[in-house]
């Protein structure tokens, strides 16, 4: 079992394991050319096993009287290359157009010099851009707190999970026994004011004691970045106590219109088998807020499935909670973060 954090590069079908000097970036676009107004934008970044293109969008001014857009693209000390217009005639005033160009994960980070050139009535002119591709992003650290996990005999503890993790379109994260087939999984983690990743889970008195791994993974530009740290469960004075263990699985819809609703389901289970007529505490958690809202309550069917629904208002995270009776401990669900658009 490795201490602390370990530093891994998949190849390209799977995942980057690694925890520092990730290059996973974004990028920001310099001002318009003559032949373009408004914000240009980019989704450039330096991937991180294999190559990968990128998009570059930017407003065509006059779009009826271009016949053409072809473009050229150079990073810091290298060669140019070609960028791919997609443009079509427009009687608009102004209209997008689209260029991809290839990165590769050895190319530099820094400032792309980047030029269009527009076509007019048989008249070339040429549009100077500058993007700047920033490398400073990427799991940067994680832990489990307490580490070690002190476990206590009929009780639940506590156990937190915070990764820094800089631009990720999402980060999820699980903790996986190293000794034992079991693990437990915290969905996506809620992004706190000061940039770090928190999610938390409560481990019971028989949970696997040893040595286990904290998983993180976040995602961005169609690419995973995994991150991996090392923590210790130690087992309970005394022994567990004599309950069944309780699971609960969650989904809801990643993204949902605002008034609109948002379903909220699973299903829980006693041991290995449905868990029917269980009666379960739904909670939400507003994006940027600290702390979970008790929203309300369902029960399980036969089947041991559940089912609730929610008008939705804000962004945030959803999880639901068995609490744990005479014979069954408790349990609680990954959170699942909902994005409300307007």
């Amino acid at each position: 079992m490795m201490k602390g954090m370990r530093l891994l590069i998949a190849a390209a079908t799977g995942a980057a394991l690694l925890l520092g000097g990730v290059h996973l970036s974004a990028a920001n676009a310099a001002t318009a050319g003559p032949d373009f107004s408004g914000a240009v934008s980019s989704d450039a970044f330096i991937p991180l096993d294999r190559d990968v293109e990128v998009t570059v969008t930017l407003q065509l001014k006059d779009p009826g009287t271009v016949s053409a857009v072809s473009g050229t693209i150079t990073p810091p000390g290298g060669s140019e290359r070609p960028v791919g217009f997609g443009f079509q005639p427009s009687s608009a005033a102004e209209t997008p157009v689209t260029g991809r160009f290839g990165i590769g994960k050895d190319d530099p980070a820094g400032s792309w010099r980047m030029t269009v050139k527009v076509t007019r009535s048989g008249a070339t002119r040429d549009n100077a851009f500058v993007i700047d591709v920033s490398a400073s992003q990427g799991i940067r650290d994680a832990s489990v707190r307490p580490n070690p996990v002190q476990l206590v005999k009929g009780k639940d503890v506590k156990v937190s999970v915070r990764a820094g993790v800089t631009d990720a379109t999402s980060v999820s994260a699980k903790l996986i026994s190293d000794e034992s087939n079991e693990a437990f999984d915290l969905g996506d983690l809620a992004l706190y004011s000061d940039g770090s990743y928190r999610g938390e889970t409560y481990f019971a008195d028989d949970t696997a004691p040893g040595s286990w791994t904290l998983e993180v993974v976040a995602t961005r530009g169609g690419q995973s970045l995994k991150g991996v740290a090392s923590f210790t469960v130690k087992a309970p004075t005394g022994g567990a106590s004599k309950k069944a263990k309780t699971r609960v699985t969650i989904s809801a819809p990643a993204k949902v219109a605002k008034g609109r609703s948002v379903k909220v389901q699973g299903k829980v289970y006693r041991g290995s088998k449905a868990y029917p007529g269980k009666r379960l505490e739904v909670y939400f958690k507003a994006k940027g807020s600290k702390t979970y809202k008790l929203l309300g309550f369902t029960k399980s069917n036969a089947s041991g499935k559940y089912v609730k629904t929610y008008t939705a208002r804000k962004d945030g995270y959803f999880r639901v909670k068995a609490p744990g009776t005479a014979t069954a401990r408790s349990a609680l669900s990954p959170q699942e973060f909902v994005d409300v658009r307007p």
